[in-house]
Parts: structure tokens; C-alpha cells; sequence
């Protein structure tokens, strides 16, 4: 298994009702990939899963997007086997996303691009995660030492994004680093 093609969607920490229901949450609920029949790794967030150490594959029974993402899974029957599994991190490969026009990208694609200041294209860090806060996604990048910025990702704040080449440019605000 090569796990550099799976590509993390999410999480599990609670489990739901008594009948082996998992309460998933994912990074992009509007647009998921899964579905019935969907084969996903679910590798261990802590030593509280008996999952193995390199994850372990999973099918989709039923999945139920709502307020909540209630996930039944053909191997799991009872609450028992829910609670020895969680809390997991649930990965997909990356074979089973949809195929992209040529100007498109996932979210998942910007994770370790290298980040340029705009201005001066000089290297601030890289793109370390991203998540959805309701009202935007947000963009978090890792510059050198203990610098972490998170962003909303609109062109405002990253204008060039060249996946082929592996950056994206950032236009840093002023409020930030002391700038005025």
C-alpha cells in the first residue's frame, strides 16, 4: 500500500447510536467523495484505536450527510467494535477522486506547496493544512520557526496558485509581522 496516494478527508472520535454508527467528520461534507461502497484507511489518531499502526481498509455500508455525517461500515456491527476503533483518521485514495478540468485542483493538492511572498517571491514556508471554518476555507502556512499563519484562501490573500510548479503566492497582510 502506498499511502502517499491517500489523501485524508477527516476524522472519527464519537461513535453514533447502538447499532455500529460512526459520527465522521470530514474537511469538505458538500462536495465528499464517499459513498456506499467506498473502500477507506482508517489509521489510528492515538493508542485508544485497536487499529494497526498503518491503518486498516474499511467499506462503506451507508453514509449520511446532514448536520452530522452518520457512517455505517459492512465491517463494524455493534458499538463495541465502533469504540475499540475510535478515534481514527479516515483517508481515501486518491484514485477514487473525480478527474478535474485542466485549471482545477483539490484543496488536499495545495497541502506542501512551497509559499512566496508576492512582492518579492521570496520563500515564506509552506501550506501545512487547510480547513473549513462555515464561511470560507482557511489556509494554514508554516514559515520558518515558529511562524504560522492561517488565511482565508481567496485571491486577495494568495493571487497565484501553480500546482505544476509546485508554489502558491502569498500577498501577507499588513497588520501582520509589524507591517503597517
Amino acid at each position: 500500500m502506498d499511502k502517499e496516494q491517500y489523501v485524508e478527508l477527516g476524522f472519527c472520535v464519537k461513535p453514533h447510536g447502538i447499532k455500529g454508527g460512526f459520527t465522521f467528520n470530514l474537511s469538505n461534507v458538500e462536495d465528499s467523495v464517499l459513498g456506499k461502497k467506498s473502500r477507506i484507511l482508517l489509521t489510528p489518531r492515538d493508542r485508544g484505536s485497536s487499529l494497526s499502526p498503518e491503518g486498516e481498509f474499511f467499506t462503506i455500508k451507508s453514509i449520511a450527510f446532514g448536520n452530522k455525517v452518520i457512517t455505517y461500515l459492512e465491517e463494524v456491527t455493534d458499538r463495541n467494535k465502533v469504540e475499540d476503533l475510535i478515534p481514527f483518521n479516515i483517508s481515501v485514495s486518491r484514485d477514487d477522486f473525480p478527474s478535474l478540468d485542466e485549471d482545477e485542483f483539490y484543496l488536499s493538492d495545495l497541502v506542501g506547496l512551497d509559499v512566496l511572498e508576492e512582492e518579492s517571491m521570496e520563500p515564506y514556508g509552506k501550506v501545512s493544512d487547510f480547513y473549513d471554518n462555515t464561511a470560507q476555507v482557511v489556509l494554514v502556512v508554516k514559515g520558518s520557526g515558529k511562524r504560522v499563519l492561517e488565511l482565508p484562501f481567496i485571491e486577495e490573500f494568495f493571487p497565484t496558485i501553480n500546482i505544476e510548479e509546485n508554489y502558491i503566492t502569498m500577498k501577507i497582510p499588513d497588520y501582520i509581522e509589524g507591517r503597517k
